[in-house]
Protein backbone atom coordinates (compact mmCIF):
# COMPACT_ATOMS: atom_id res chain seq x y z
CA UNK A 1 0.00 0.00 0.00
CA UNK A 2 1.27 3.44 -0.90
CA UNK A 3 1.13 6.27 1.62
CA UNK A 4 -0.55 9.31 0.21
CA UNK A 5 0.04 12.69 1.80
CA UNK A 6 -1.88 15.80 0.95
CA UNK A 7 -0.08 19.05 0.45
CA UNK A 8 -1.08 21.89 2.74
CA UNK A 9 -3.07 23.43 -0.12
CA UNK A 10 -4.85 20.12 -0.88
CA UNK A 11 -5.69 19.59 2.79
CA UNK A 12 -7.10 23.11 3.02
CA UNK A 13 -9.21 22.55 -0.12
CA UNK A 14 -10.51 19.23 1.23
CA UNK A 15 -11.38 20.83 4.57
CA UNK A 16 -13.21 23.67 2.79
CA UNK A 17 -15.24 21.19 0.70
CA UNK A 18 -16.19 19.16 3.79
CA UNK A 19 -17.22 22.35 5.61
CA UNK A 20 -19.38 23.45 2.65
CA UNK A 21 -21.07 20.04 2.52
CA UNK A 22 -21.72 20.13 6.28
CA UNK A 23 -23.13 23.66 6.01
CA UNK A 24 -25.46 22.66 3.16
CA UNK A 25 -26.59 19.56 5.08
CA UNK A 26 -27.34 21.79 8.05
CA UNK A 27 -29.55 23.97 5.85
CA UNK A 28 -31.39 20.92 4.52
CA UNK A 29 -31.98 19.59 8.04
CA UNK A 30 -33.22 23.05 9.08
CA UNK A 31 -35.70 23.01 6.16
CA UNK A 32 -36.92 19.57 7.29
CA UNK A 33 -37.41 20.88 10.81
CA UNK A 34 -39.28 23.98 9.62
CA UNK A 35 -41.54 21.84 7.41
CA UNK A 36 -42.45 19.65 10.37
CA UNK A 37 -43.15 22.71 12.50
CA UNK A 38 -45.46 23.95 9.75
CA UNK A 39 -47.51 20.84 8.96
CA UNK A 40 -47.75 19.15 12.40
CA UNK A 41 -50.07 21.77 13.97
CA UNK A 42 -52.31 21.75 10.90
CA UNK A 43 -52.60 17.97 11.00
CA UNK A 44 -53.36 17.99 14.74
CA UNK A 45 -55.94 20.75 14.33
CA UNK A 46 -57.81 18.59 11.81
CA UNK A 47 -57.74 15.44 13.95
CA UNK A 48 -55.10 13.66 11.87
CA UNK A 49 -53.03 11.37 14.10
CA UNK A 50 -50.77 9.72 11.52
CA UNK A 51 -49.69 10.19 7.92
CA UNK A 52 -47.98 7.68 5.63
CA UNK A 53 -46.29 8.70 2.40
CA UNK A 54 -44.84 6.17 -0.02
CA UNK A 55 -42.12 6.67 -2.58
CA UNK A 56 -40.77 4.43 -5.33
CA UNK A 57 -37.90 4.80 -7.78
CA UNK A 58 -36.10 2.99 -10.56
CA UNK A 59 -34.63 3.53 -13.99
CA UNK A 60 -33.45 7.03 -13.05
CA UNK A 61 -36.96 8.10 -12.16
CA UNK A 62 -38.76 8.26 -8.89
CA UNK A 63 -41.96 9.55 -7.47
CA UNK A 64 -43.76 10.07 -4.23
CA UNK A 65 -46.97 8.10 -4.11
CA UNK A 66 -50.14 8.52 -2.16
CA UNK A 67 -50.30 10.53 1.01
CA UNK A 68 -52.60 8.66 3.40
CA UNK A 69 -53.89 10.36 6.52
CA UNK A 70 -55.37 8.59 9.53
CA UNK A 71 -57.43 9.55 12.55
CA UNK A 72 -56.77 6.57 14.78
CA UNK A 73 -57.20 3.56 12.49
CA UNK A 74 -59.60 5.28 10.10
CA UNK A 75 -58.37 6.92 6.91
CA UNK A 76 -59.24 10.59 6.53
CA UNK A 77 -59.10 13.08 3.74
CA UNK A 78 -56.47 15.72 4.19
CA UNK A 79 -57.93 19.19 4.55
CA UNK A 80 -57.61 21.48 1.56
CA UNK A 81 -55.54 24.16 3.28
CA UNK A 82 -52.30 25.96 2.58
CA UNK A 83 -49.14 25.02 4.44
CA UNK A 84 -45.73 26.69 4.42
CA UNK A 85 -43.11 24.55 2.70
CA UNK A 86 -39.39 25.14 3.15
CA UNK A 87 -36.70 23.99 0.74
CA UNK A 88 -33.06 24.75 0.07
CA UNK A 89 -32.34 26.12 -3.38
CA UNK A 90 -29.16 25.23 -5.31
CA UNK A 91 -27.76 28.59 -4.24
CA UNK A 92 -28.10 27.48 -0.61
CA UNK A 93 -30.85 30.00 0.13
CA UNK A 94 -33.90 28.86 2.08
CA UNK A 95 -37.06 29.14 0.02
CA UNK A 96 -40.52 29.32 1.58
CA UNK A 97 -43.82 29.10 -0.22
CA UNK A 98 -47.39 28.34 0.75
CA UNK A 99 -48.74 25.25 -1.02
CA UNK A 100 -51.56 22.78 -0.46
CA UNK A 101 -50.99 20.59 2.61
CA UNK A 102 -50.89 17.36 0.58
CA UNK A 103 -48.30 18.87 -1.78
CA UNK A 104 -46.26 20.08 1.19
CA UNK A 105 -46.25 16.57 2.68
CA UNK A 106 -45.26 15.03 -0.68
CA UNK A 107 -42.44 17.55 -1.13
CA UNK A 108 -41.27 16.94 2.44
CA UNK A 109 -41.20 13.18 1.77
CA UNK A 110 -39.26 13.54 -1.47
CA UNK A 111 -36.75 15.88 0.16
CA UNK A 112 -36.34 13.55 3.16
CA UNK A 113 -35.77 10.49 0.95
CA UNK A 114 -33.23 12.43 -1.13
CA UNK A 115 -31.50 13.85 1.93
CA UNK A 116 -31.06 10.53 3.69
CA UNK A 117 -30.79 8.19 0.66
CA UNK A 118 -29.33 10.12 -2.25
CA UNK A 119 -29.96 8.45 -5.59
CA UNK A 120 -32.97 6.44 -4.41
CA UNK A 121 -34.48 6.94 -7.85
CA UNK A 122 -31.44 5.69 -9.82
CA UNK A 123 -30.58 2.29 -11.22
CA UNK A 124 -32.84 -0.38 -9.76
CA UNK A 125 -34.20 2.29 -7.48
CA UNK A 126 -35.50 2.05 -3.98
CA UNK A 127 -38.82 2.36 -2.25
CA UNK A 128 -39.99 3.30 1.15
CA UNK A 129 -42.43 4.96 3.45
CA UNK A 130 -42.30 8.10 5.52
CA UNK A 131 -44.55 7.73 8.58
CA UNK A 132 -45.46 10.80 10.60
CA UNK A 133 -46.79 10.42 14.15
CA UNK A 134 -48.54 13.72 14.70
CA UNK A 135 -48.77 13.62 18.51
CA UNK A 136 -45.08 12.94 19.09
CA UNK A 137 -43.81 14.73 15.97
CA UNK A 138 -41.75 11.64 15.13
CA UNK A 139 -41.02 11.01 11.46
CA UNK A 140 -39.78 7.54 10.52
CA UNK A 141 -38.30 6.88 7.11
CA UNK A 142 -38.33 3.17 6.22
CA UNK A 143 -36.13 2.71 3.16
CA UNK A 144 -35.64 -0.36 0.95
CA UNK A 145 -32.82 -0.49 -1.60
CA UNK A 146 -33.11 -2.55 -4.76
CA UNK A 147 -30.04 -3.97 -6.43
CA UNK A 148 -29.02 -6.61 -8.91
CA UNK A 149 -26.60 -9.14 -7.55
CA UNK A 150 -24.73 -11.98 -9.13
CA UNK A 151 -22.03 -14.46 -8.22
CA UNK A 152 -19.32 -15.34 -10.73
CA UNK A 153 -17.00 -18.27 -10.52
CA UNK A 154 -14.19 -19.20 -12.82
CA UNK A 155 -12.69 -22.65 -12.95
CA UNK A 156 -9.68 -23.67 -14.96
CA UNK A 157 -10.05 -27.20 -16.33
Amino acid sequence: MTDFKLTTEQAATAARIVAEIDEQLGRVREAESRCKASFLPILAEHGITRVEIGYDGGGDEGSVGDVTAYAGNETRDLPSVLCDHFAVEWSGDMMIRAIQLEDALSAFAENAASDHHRGWENGEGAWGTIAIDVASGAVTLTHNSRFVDYDTTETEL
